[in-house]
């Protein structure tokens, strides 16, 4: 239990790690304001802090929220996006977490609940849990994106064997998949 345990989780979450990680790991809050005070870690917001000499990259947003909430998954549009099968930049950030979940509404991110959390139909990507291809287009089917560009995502899915038959006959019983020839 010291700084460099914490120094080994924060690295495995891009630079981030919480009051309760660091805690875990023996350094009290007072400790760990000492460090912030003097350099050693930059506090994000309320419990999420960083290592301020790790790099700094265009899904950081992202490995926070992960931080705070490692139960949840990157899902819908935002999964797509991860996942290499579109290139629209969705609007907002889509998280589904677990329906028991105290995670609160912040700007820019979109919670879904889920009873399961997403759970079982999710995989590490890039250091982030993000839906697999057929729950992302289902769900983002679900919530209305945009026809040719989930068909089109479906498509780069099924050519990159990210979906197995099963799912390719699953995601033809909804639209807009059904009749794409998929």
């Amino acid at each position: 239990m010291s700084w460099e345990d914490l120094l080994a989780t924060a690295a495995a979450q891009h630079g981030y790690f919480t009051t309760e990680q660091a805690a875990e790991e023996g350094i009290t809050r007072r400790a760990l304001t000492w460090r912030a005070e003097h350099g050693s870690a930059e506090r994000i917001a309320h419990g999420l802090y960083r290592l301020p000499h790790w790099p700094i990259g265009p899904d950081d947003e992202l490995y926070a929220l992960q931080a705070i909430a490692p139960f949840g998954t990157f899902s819908h549009d935002t999964a797509l996006t991860l996942l290499g099968l579109t290139d629209i930049i969705p609007s907002t950030v889509h998280f589904t977490i677990p329906e028991s979940s105290r995670l609160r509404p912040r700007p820019g991110v979109t919670l879904h609940r889920s009873r399961h959390g997403a759970a079982t139909e999710r995989a590490i990507r890039d250091g982030l849990w993000v839906s697999t291809a057929r729950r992302a287009l289902l769900d983002a089917a679900r919530e209305g994106a945009d026809p040719e560009q989930l068909v089109s995502a479906a498509r780069d899915a099924q050519q990159r064997a990210m979906l197995t038959p099963e799912d390719l006959a699953e995601l033809r019983k909804y639209p807009p998949f059904a009749g794409a020839g998929l």
